[in-house]
């Protein structure tokens, strides 16, 4: 079995609950040591000791502009930006209003309430736009290529539990569920093309072809998600795949 390869902006990612951003590789600027001379950082064929200070100081000012543009700036993404993704994937969204939770630690970094991510889900979720967006490449990049090799059909409908609900982690009571800040889903089983159904209650541990799919793809999630639960991982999880972008970093698959 060949598992889809994994985008490589999804290999290593933080995503922080009030500013979510995406960590790439960027070209490294690199600086001289103070103790050279100008003329050996800038290498332009200049003397320097007879040009008017004020314009040495204008030159300098342009290189090292020009050399900062070349090193590239660290993205950092917006929740405009990331609903304008959205909306580039198709994927069917609104903006949503979240009422004031009883916790106020509860919030949404860019909340949307979620209904189609290319195939709809069961039910339409509210949820943080950086899940939707992950859940979105998620999709695309490895439930319809595991569907189509291990299963032979597409999956045309996604079950789901929830998404944003306000609430403390199951497994550490003292502290709020990534849930609490729409960064997480419980999906709970796949609508195929021919009209069949894969739960993760029921197949994840039956022996076949739905098996098999359930556990590639769970494989494949922790390539798009911080932290992934199974069934395997304890009682909670029996018939549903935690996903969340949070801090921490879990295979548990």
């Amino acid at each position: 079995m060949v598992s889809p390869a994994i985008p490589a902006q999804f290999n290593s990612v933080l995503i922080e609950r009030a500013f979510p951003s995406v960590r790439r590789s960027w070209p490294r600027c690199l600086l001289t040591a103070s103790g050279k001379r100008l003329e050996q950082r800038t290498r332009i064929a200049l003397v320097y000791s007879d040009m008017p200070r004020q314009l040495l100081y204008a030159v300098l000012f342009v290189l090292v502009a020009a050399a900062l543009a070349g090193c590239g700036h660290a993205p950092v993404d917006s929740g405009a930006a990331c609903l304008a993704d959205l909306t580039a994937e198709r994927v069917a969204y609104r903006t949503a209003e979240i009422a004031p939770p009883k916790n106020p630690l509860c919030h949404i970094p860019t909340p949307v309430r979620v209904s189609d991510i290319e195939v709809p889900l069961n039910q339409s979720a509210t949820m943080s736009c950086f899940l939707a967006e992950r859940l979105a490449a998620f999709e695309k990049g490895a439930v319809q290529k595991l569907a189509m090799q291990d299963l032979g059909h597409y999956v045309v409908r996604i079950e789901h539990l929830g998404a944003y609900s306000c609430r403390a982690n199951s497994g550490r009571p003292g502290r709020l569920s990534e849930h609490a800040y729409g960064l997480a889903i419980d999906i709970s089983g796949f609508r195929l093309s021919d009209g069949s159904r894969v739960s993760v209650e029921h197949d994840w541990r039956a022996p076949g072809p739905k098996a098999a799919f359930l556990h590639h793809l769970a494989h494949a999630a922790c390539g798009y998600f911080s932290v992934v639960l199974t069934p395997d991982s304890n009682a909670d999880h029996f018939n549903h795949f935690h996903l969340d972008l949070g801090p921490d970093r879990l295979c548990s698959v």
